[in-house]
C-alpha cells in the first residue's frame, strides 16, 4: 500500500509542477485569478491560444473536411430562464 501511496504523492506533485509551469508561461490562468478565480473558466495567453487555434484546424481538417461533418458555433453564455426550465438551477 505504500507503494501506490507514494506513486499516487508523485502523479500529484508531477501534475502541480506541469499546471505551475503552464501557467507561469502564459499558457493559461484561472479566469479571474485576483478575485480567487471561477471554477472550470481559463483565459488562455499568447503561447495558449496558438494551441487552441491548432487544435481547433486539426479537429476541422478531419471531422469537417475529410469525414463530411457539419460544424455548429452555439453560445457560450446561457439565459438564465433557459437554466431554469431545464432545471439545471433552482
Amino acid at each position: 500500500m505504500e507503494g501506490v501511496q507514494q506513486e499516487a504523492q508523485n502523479r500529484e506533485a508531477f501534475r502541480q509542477a506541469v499546471t505551475n509551469t503552464l501557467e507561469r508561461r502564459l499558457f493559461y490562468i484561472p479566469s479571474f485569478k485576483i478575485y480567487r478565480g471561477v471554477a472550470g473558466l481559463y483565459d488562455y495567453g499568447p503561447p495558449g491560444c496558438a494551441v487552441k487555434s491548432n487544435v481547433l484546424a486539426f479537429w476541422r481538417q478531419h471531422f469537417v473536411l475529410e469525414e463530411n461533418m457539419l460544424e455548429v458555433d452555439c453560445p457560450c453564455v446561457t439565459p438564465e430562464v433557459v437554466l431554469k426550465a431545464s432545471g439545471s438551477c433552482g
